[in-house]
This record gives C-alpha cells, structure tokens and sequence, in this order.
C-alpha cells in the first residue's frame, strides 16, 4: 500500500487536482488494458504512442490519478481541468524518469538481499529456481514474466514489501550502458551472470562486447556484495581475480558448487550437486525439465543459496519443487504427440542447446522435427548463425526440418550442406506456410520442437493447428 505522499517524495514530483497526500493506492501501471482499481497511472511514451492520450481513459476504469509530465499537463490542462476534483496529478519533467527515480528511493527502504540476475542464457529459468529456494524462508519478491528492462525492472522493485525476505530481480539488457542504469536503480547484493553468448549483438557488438556489459553487474556488488560466477564460461572465469568477494558454480570440479553423475532423460535430468566450499557434502537432484543445460541453471541458484548461508538440504528441496516458467522448454503431451514449447526465445547457444534435448529422443518413436524460426538481434552475424543452426541440427541426427522467417533459407542450407536429405527440409516466409507444411508430418510417436525469438510469436503455431496441437 502506497501513499501519494511516498509517490511524491519519492518520484520528485509536485501535485495537481485532489490533494489529499495521504490517499492511498494500490500499485501501478503503465498500461490501462491491465490497470486495476486504484492503481497510478505512469504515463510512458514511445516512439508509437503517447500514454498521455490514454489518462482518461485510465480514470474510467477508477484509477487513483496519473503521473504525467509537465509539458503535457500544461498542453491539456483545460481538457483535463474537469478532472482535478475528483483525481489526482503527480507532475514531473520525464514520467520514465520519474519511475526509475521513485523504484531506486523505493528499494532503499529495504536492506534486503537483493539478487540481480543476467546472462545470454538461462537467466529466466536461474531466476525461478532461486526464487524456489528462497521462498522457503518466506515471501521473496521476484520478476515476472518480461519485466526485466528500464521499464519492467522499475515496476518489479515497487512491489517490494516489508513481508519480503529476498528478491531476485531479472536484468535484461540489449545496448552498451544499460547495466549499469540497470543496477543504479537495483543497488544488488548479489550478481550472478548464467553464462556469456551471442545475443543482443546488434546492440553490443560481438561476445567481448556482450561480456563487457554484463560484468557491469559484478562492477556493482564489488564494494558489499557478492558476485556469483559461472567457471564453466570462459570469459566469466576469469571474473575470479576481479571480483575477489565470489561463490563459483559449473561442472568444472574446482568450483564451490560442482555437479557429477548427471543422468539425462526426456523427462528430466539427474546430478549429484557437491558443495566443497563449506564441507564436502553432496545431495542427489531431480529436475523436472529435460537437458544438460539445466544443471547449471540450478548450480547458479544453488550457489546464490550458499552465499547466503542456505543448507543444501533446504536447496535441494528448493530445487525439486521448482517447475519451468511458461513457453521454456515446456513438455506437452497432446494426441499422442510430445511437444517441445520452447518459443519464448531464441539465440545460438539455447537454439543448439534445444536442438540437443529434441535429439536425445529415441529415433525409434516416431520423426524428430524442429519447427526453428528466426534469432533475431545478430546484426551482422545473422546469416553465419543460422547456416550453423541447420548445420548442428544435421549433425545431430534431426529428421525434419522446417525453418522460419528471413533466414530460413539460411537455416536450411546450412542442413543441406551437412547431408540432411533435401525431402526432409524445408523453408518458409511465415507461420501460415509452415503450419500448411507441418500438418502431414503430425503423427501419433512425433517429437515435436518449437523454438524462436519473441519476436516471431512461434506459439501461433497452435493456433494454426489446434486440432492437432
């Protein structure tokens, strides 16, 4: 529960309209198709729209009142001047501004740990098993869904409680500079990078690039906190110098939290989690997601709980219950079909890494098929990346292929240059044709993975195809 008078003094802002400071409001939004009763409006704007054109519309639905800026309350104010009986005005130069101003006073009210998480990989997924860890001890505030940005991360710290105990906080970044803006408003007190890969190139060049920004993170928790760092990765292995204050996680058997004996299946995967840091104790885990990948997801987790002082019998059991977020590597069963859903998105390194656990099927079943739409964001490498796809999909022994979007040529080239029989390929411009061309492939015994970047909304699929899946 929030007042006006905690928005003001917070966001820098001076107030218009119905001025009871004290008055009371139930969170915040910046979008009135979702706004709830008595939340604040934050009027955001874009390059394709104006979030000051949506304030009345936000007072229909009985929000509280509406952060706008300076400038465009003076451009409506007599529009608007029928409002200020009834809502209130919080006045500000910049409402982005304002809201990463009011997140950054907001989150130093608490003395919290803070976990911020980031990485090309996996951070979605190490976040979720964290936060099973420590929701053990009680409530622990966590990102949802895609708010992890400028815009996102700001809203997950103003739901920030005194009944939270922790918070893992996601920290999504596509441009040089945007890290450290990032942890200016978080303050973590503790970082944890899943791993460095090629993604976001567009915006930060090549993989020197991409871990240049995401160490920002380790930057940040230098002082008082504690980086957490994968020593599988080779350009975070060598954070260890750096970064003296560290726990270490990986399959490489000299780190804090190591893991032997793994026993991959398609329903899941099996390792010994070892702890040499604090005693040599080990626990055996399940996890209920499929691919080697995984592990280090949970040892990154593991190893965020261990710094904290966590037990390994409270982590393991943080671990076990966990189960993946939507659209990652979810399995389906439908019609005698198993459906790998992997669509939330997609770059080199988790494309292969799909390709890996659609390949541990056994052939025997029924036709292995990737449905791969485009990675987007490489920049320059665009091409090169998806004529390596096709060609690791090749070599791992895939039956069909059907690729998506401006680069599915590229894709299936790069099959047909590593001797995917041409009748097994195919390329197409949308998900329209490749639904038509999927279809006859549907079979009862068929393992199925669907895989892209957000961008190329791969779930549509199902919506194509609903008789079937």
């Amino acid at each position: 529960m929030w007042t006006l008078d905690e928005v003001l003094t917070g966001s820098g802002g001076s107030l218009q309209g119905h001025s009871e400071r004290q008055k009371t409001l139930d969170g915040f939004s910046i979008d009135t198709r979702t706004l709830a009763p008595k939340a604040l409006f934050i009027a955001l704007s874009g390059p394709h729209f104006d979030g000051h054109d949506y304030v009345e519309e936000a007072f229909r639905k009985k929000g509280i009142g509406a952060l706008v800026s300076r400038a465009a309350f003076a451009e409506r104010k007599a529009r608007w001047r029928p409002l200020l009986k009834t809502f209130s005005f919080i006045l500000v130069v910049d409402p982005l501004a304002a809201l990463q101003a009011l997140a950054a006073w907001h989150r130093l009210r608490f003395t919290l740990p803070l976990i911020g998480i980031t990485g090309s990989n996996g951070k979605t997924t190490t976040k979720e098993m964290c936060a099973s860890i420590l929701e053990q001890r009680g409530p622990a505030l966590k990102t949802e869904g895609n708010l992890n940005n400028h815009i996102g991360l700001p809203l997950t710290l103003l739901g920030l409680e005194k009944r939270h105990t922790a918070a893992t906080i996601e920290m999504g970044i596509n441009n040089k500079g945007e890290m450290k803006a990032l942890c200016d408003i978080a303050k973590p007190t503790l970082g944890l990078i899943s791993n460095i890969g090629a993604a976001h190139l567009e915006g930060l060049g090549d993989l020197e690039g991409v871990a240049k920004e995401k160490t920002v993170l380790f930057e940040a928790v230098k002082k008082t906190g504690t980086a957490v760092i994968n020593r599988d990765d080779p350009f975070l292995k060598a954070c260890e110098n750096r970064f003296p204050k560290h726990w270490t996680f990986g399959l490489d058997p000299g780190a804090d939290l190591c893991a032997e004996d793994l026993v991959d299946s398609p329903a899941g995967i099996q390792f010994k989690i070892r702890r040499r840091r604090t005693g040599d104790a080990s626990r055996r885990i399940t996890l209920p997601l499929p691919g080697r990948h995984q592990v280090l997801n949970a040892l990154g987790a593991s190893a965020v709980a261990s710094a904290l002082g966590w037990a390994l019998e409270e982590i393991q059991a943080g671990l076990e219950r966990f189960r993946p977020p939507a659209q990652r590597m979810e399995i389906i069963k439908r019609q005698g079909l198993t459906l790998l859903f992997d669509v939330y998105n997609a770059n080199p390194d988790s494309m292969k890494a799909a390709l890996k656990v659609l390949a541990a099927y056994p052939p025997d079943r029924g036709e292995r098929i990737a449905v791969l739409g485009e990675m987007l964001e490489l920049g320059p490498n665009t091409k090169s990346a998806h004529l390596d796809m096709g060609r690791t999909l090749a070599e791992l022994g895939i039956d069909r292929l059907i690729a998506v979007g401006p680069s599915a040529e590229a894709t299936a080239e790069g099959a047909r240059q590593s001797g995917m029989p041409e009748q097994a390929l195919s390329s197409h411009p949308d998900l329209r044709s490749a639904a038509t061309a999927l279809r006859p492939f549907l079979k009862k015994g068929v393992t199925l993975l669907l895989k892209g970047s957000r961008g190329m909304r791969m779930e549509k699929l199902m919506e194509a195809l609903p008789d079937v899946l």
